[in-house]
């Protein structure tokens, strides 16, 4: 039984990186969804030869029905060095998630766990702003590291009132 779950493996991460309109890919589809739920999954995107050039983050502008605007950032972003980031290397792969494709689906969630979070601290959420900051990754000879950073709103989310 265990040779065949290493088989079944070693199947799987061979044919996760082919093109995903590629058979041996579609052959893995429902199998693989298990995994990219535990968050086994695993991408080359950020190695060579094409590595990633955009730095995303994300950042939330909640107003609260006292006028009171607040940007709210996942723990990632509050952990400043490094082994603090490598505690919530979770928060980064969440991150991952939301602006990957799908990800879109998670946005009116995580607005309304701002707001219960907010509630829970005794304020009331008008709405809530979701904003990708994106910011590109200059060539290695370029003098500036990165290039200027760029704010998208990606969703709105109003509370409804009862």
């Amino acid at each position: 039984m265990t040779d065949l779950l290493i088989l079944w493996l070693l199947l799987f991460l061979w044919c996760w990186d082919h093109p995903t309109d590629h058979a041996l890919r579609r052959l893995i589809l429902l199998p693989a969804r298990p995994l990219v739920y535990l968050g086994l999954w695993h991408s080359w995107a950020m190695f060579a030869p094409h590595p990633v050039h955009l730095n995303r983050r994300l950042v939330a502008l909640v107003t609260f029905t006292d006028g009171v605007r607040e940007q709210w950032e996942p723990l990632s972003a509050m952990a400043g060095r490094t082994w603090h980031r490598m505690l919530f290397v979770r928060s980064f792969k969440f991150e991952f998630s939301l602006f990957s494709p799908g990800g879109e689906r998670l946005y009116r969630p995580v607005c309304e766990f701002l707001a219960e979070e907010a509630l829970g601290a005794g304020r009331l959420v008008q709405s809530i702003e979701l904003i990708r900051l994106t910011q590109t990754v200059n060539d290695w000879k370029d003098r500036e590291r990165f290039g200027p950073e760029r704010a998208d709103v990606i969703f709105r989310w109003s509370a409804v009132s009862v």
